[in-house]
Order: structure tokens, then C-alpha cells, then sequence
């Protein structure tokens, strides 16, 4: 791009109130943009215990891809926890954008149909672009529409993959997983799940807590949310795994995670059962904020640990943020077209450090600025 094209572009966002730019936040503020669901990649106490266990291990570089030094003891000694908790073969991976890009360009093609859900995530659709698959978007979360596609082109492929997320990151609604497992006993496509704003929240993830993990063939795990890390796992048989190691070109070319990384997701997934009061506690917050959501007649969703505050116009979003970062909380804006253009919003992100007094002060705030601008 020639630089007059690039600040027609900037400029272009500008005057749409859609520039982004990046921002620092005061740690004493109250963070409701964070995606830590179950307060733990902040945990001091994590962090201590986490140190006295291992601070004679810790390492901060890999140096190499998996495929040279970088397959260290500890990332595959994670690996193995992994395989006896999921049943299957798993493989680790820098990043739930790269697991997903690389499952989709390694495995399909132009002979291959991908159905996806129009709202899943922009590395599902990077993977499909790199791949030259023919591509079908659904309505988001119809099954009904879903089916339709499937019985439209079930004679022209033999080779479909469909696609979806657990818990979306917009609206936090959750996906009728069993009802497309259904559909996959019917029509014998492959079936790719990505947990990343379920995992931790519900344990080991929506699949794993609903049996359905044998009829899902790639599940991924990112890990930058519940799993309070960096990172991401593929599940999947060893077939699969063995396929990604020699043609993943993310695998084949990228320097592995740090060991420190692996021995932190090794150390949570350890611990993982034992965050059930945390979940609890993040429950009874969701519900709470539910209840109060309707007594304040604000217009949200709230299905999950992520609130969607409906304001439906970027500027509005913006000066609304703005205004409540100046009172102490950090929200942002979700502006068009990240959202359908109607429905832009400030998202929040629950967790159990969140007490109800502070929900419902920020929630009053919300609906003092809303009545305010408009």
C-alpha cells in the first residue's frame, strides 16, 4: 500500500469513530474487559505457590521450534495430563489463533466444503481463507439452517468440515453442541469445536462436560481466557496429530512456548478441579447481574460470564466508555462492524473477583450514562 492510501484509511476510520488505538489502564480500577474468567492468571497466591514448586524449572525461552529442541520434558509431560483427561492425543500450540488457522489450511482444500458459523472466529476464517475451501456460513447458532446447507451440498462433498464455537465472544450465548453432534451421525462430516470462552468456566470445557468429546474430531483450548495463560491445545486422535506435526506449517516453522508457559497450563490443568468454588461464585455473579440487568431495564445480554450492554451506536459507545473509564472502570467499546451495526456495546467480562456491590454500582453508572447521551 502506497502511504496515501494508508491515511485515506486511517482517516476513513476516524470519521467512522472506529480508530483504534492502544490504551493503558490504572491497575486500581475496576476491570470488567478482562477475559481472566476465574481470576487466575492475576492470583498472587497462584503465583506464589506456583514459584515455590517450580522455581528451580523455570526457563524463559524454548529457542526452537518442536520440531528441533523445543519439544522440551515439560510440554510433553502437559501433553500427556492432557491425553489422560481427554482421551484422545493432544498437541500443544503457541495460540488458539494458530491452532485454529493451522488445523483448517492443514487438513482441507479446494476439494473441501467448510460450514461455519457466520459469528466464529476471525483465525477460523484466516484458516479458511489460506485453505482455498469452499465456504458456507450458517446462521448463527440456527441448527435448522445449519441442516439445510448439509442437505444442499451433502451429494457435491465428500469431504465437509463444520465449524463452531461453545461460548461466543460477543454475546457470551452458547452453542446446542449436541444438537450439530446429532446432525454429524447424520450427515458424516468432520466436527471442529473451539472452547476458548468455556474452558475453565466449565471445567475442562462444554465437550468434555457433556460426553461428546469421541464425536468431535478437533477440538481446540485456548488458553488467554479461563485458563488465565497464553497458549492453546488441539484435541484430536493421533493420526490427526501426527499429520499436523510434518505438514502444520505453524508447528514446522515456529518457536515453541516458553517452558515457563508450559509448566504454568501444566500447573493450572492440575488444579482445574479444584476452582469449583470459583465457578460457583462466577455463577452466582451471572445470575446476579441478570437480575439486576432487568430491575435496571438496561438492554444486555447475559447468558454466560460475558454481558453484552447494548448501546447501538458507535459514537454513543465511545463517549459512554470513555466516560466511565474517567469513573474508574475499564470497559471499552465494541463498535461495527466487530457487532452488527445496532448493536453496539460495551462487553464485560465476569469473573468471581468481581463483588455484586461493584457490578451493580458499574451497572447504575451504565444506565446513568445512557439516560444522559440520548
Amino acid at each position: 500500500m502506497k502511504i496515501e492510501e494508508i491515511k485515506n484509511q486511517l482517516e476513513k476510520k476516524k470519521l467512522e469513530n472506529n480508530l483504534r488505538t492502544l490504551k493503558i489502564f490504572k491497575e486500581e480500577d475496576l476491570n470488567l474487559s478482562s477475559n481472566d474468567y476465574l481470576g487466575i492468571g492475576q492470583d498472587k497466591k497462584l503465583k506464589e505457590e506456583f514459584l515455590e514448586k517450580y522455581r528451580d524449572k523455570i526457563l524463559f525461552s524454548s529457542s526452537s521450534s518442536r520440531l528441533i529442541t523445543g519439544n522440551y520434558k515439560i510440554i510433553r509431560d502437559l501433553e500427556e495430563r492432557l491425553n489422560k483427561i481427554y482421551g484422545k492425543s493432544s498437541l500443544v500450540m503457541n495460540s488458539g489463533f494458530s491452532a485454529n488457522k493451522t488445523i483448517i489450511e492443514t487438513f482441507y482444500n479446494k476439494n473441501s466444503l467448510i460450514i461455519t458459523d457466520r459469528l466464529n472466529h476471525s483465525s477460523i476464517y484466516a484458516g479458511i481463507l489460506e485453505s482455498g475451501a469452499k465456504v458456507v456460513r450458517y446462521r448463527h447458532l440456527d441448527i435448522a439452517h445449519l441442516e439445510t446447507v448439509l442437505e444442499k451440498y451433502k451429494k457435491d462433498y465428500d469431504d465437509i468440515l463444520v465449524v463452531t464455537e461453545t461460548v461466543y465472544s460477543m454475546d457470551g450465548d452458547i452453542a446446542p453442541i449436541k444438537k450439530i453432534v446429532d446432525l454429524k451421525k447424520k450427515y458424516k462430516f468432520n466436527l471442529m469445536v473451539d472452547e476458548a470462552h468455556s474452558y475453565g468456566v466449565f471445567g475442562y470445557g462444554i465437550a468434555y462436560e457433556e460426553n461428546l468429546l469421541k464425536d468431535i474430531d478437533f477440538l481446540t483450548i485456548p488458553l488467554g481466557k479461563g485458563g488465565g495463560s497464553i497458549g492453546s491445545y488441539i484435541i484430536c486422535d493421533e493420526i490427526y496429530r501426527e499429520y499436523l506435526i510434518n505438514f502444520g506449517r505453524e508447528i514446522i516453522y515456529t518457536t515453541s512456548l516458553p517452558p515457563v508457559n508450559a509448566l504454568w497450563n501444566l500447573f493450572i490443568l492440575e488444579k482445574m478441579e479444584e476452582f469449583s468454588d470459583r465457578r460457583k461464585k462466577l455463577w452466582e455473579l451471572i445470575d446476579f447481574s441478570k437480575e439486576k440487568i432487568k430491575e435496571l431495564e438496561i438492554n444486555a445480554i447475559c447468558d454466560s460470564q460475558i454481558m453484552a450492554l447494548i448501546i447501538g451506536d458507535n459514537k454513543k459507545a465511545d463517549i459512554i466508555s470513555k466516560n466511565l473509564r474517567d469513573k474508574g472502570y475499564v470497559v471499552y467499546s465494541i463498535k461495527s462492524p466487530t457487532v452488527a451495526k445496532g448493536t453496539e456495546r460495551i462487553r464485560v467480562g465476569l469473573n468471581p473477583n468481581i463483588s455484586k456491590e461493584e457490578i451493580f454500582n458499574f451497572l447504575k453508572e451504565f444506565k446513568n450514562e445512557l439516560n444522559s447521551i440520548f
